[in-house]
């Protein structure tokens, strides 16, 4: 089975369950949601692949978040999701949830590049606050006060940032990774 396959019966299966708990028909659902009720079937059964948006619209209607409805039903307490969200005609056209937390202020997106031996000392930030690192390139390691973590290209890492932590590049490349804040 797919991984594409894998995601669209997750996608069903958190979809009838989460109508059904709120005692929707698929029509009450598609109507609200602004599809038909047939996509709604298609999803249900795994037989559709949906645009992000349209899969955003019934989220909300279900009253939950967008990797509540991608995730395997056993995984949507886990931040860090890598679920194939969505899957074009192509192998190579495809998009990944890599990780979700829950956030009621603000959200920032950053591109962050550090060459050969650089790093970057940070400060803590206030209680509550969080970061999401994707790695592009290279390899980042994170140097907290009491430990490490190393995480390579392709690879997701979250984090509490309210304690001291330290960018460092100790690869033979230029590291390249996205950088989110929450808080």
């Amino acid at each position: 089975m797919s991984q594409s396959s894998t995601v669209l019966q997750h996608v069903g299966t958190n979809i009838r369950s989460l109508r059904d708990e709120r005692d929707l028909s698929q029509q009450d659902l598609a109507d609200q949601a602004g599809v038909s009720r047939r996509t709604i079937a298609a999803l249900e059964t795994g037989q559709v692949n949906i645009s992000l948006a349209k899969l955003d619209a019934i989220a909300v209607v279900l009253g939950v978040d967008f990797r509540t409805i991608v995730s395997a039903p056993e995984h949507k307490e886990q931040v860090l999701v890598n679920a194939l969200a969505w899957q074009g005609s192509k192998d190579e056209s495809n998009a990944t949830l890599l990780a979700s937390v829950p956030s009621h202020t603000q959200v920032e997106l950053w591109t962050w590049s550090l060459a050969v031996g650089e790093s970057y000392v940070a400060e803590a930030d206030p209680e509550g606050w969080q970061e999401l690192i994707y790695v592009l390139e290279g390899e980042l390691t994170i140097q907290f006060a009491d430990s490490s973590k190393t995480i390579a290209a392709g690879s997701s890492f979250i984090y509490a940032s309210s304690v001291t932590y330290t960018y460092i590049n100790s690869g033979n490349q230029v590291l390249k990774f996205i950088r989110n804040v929450v808080y």
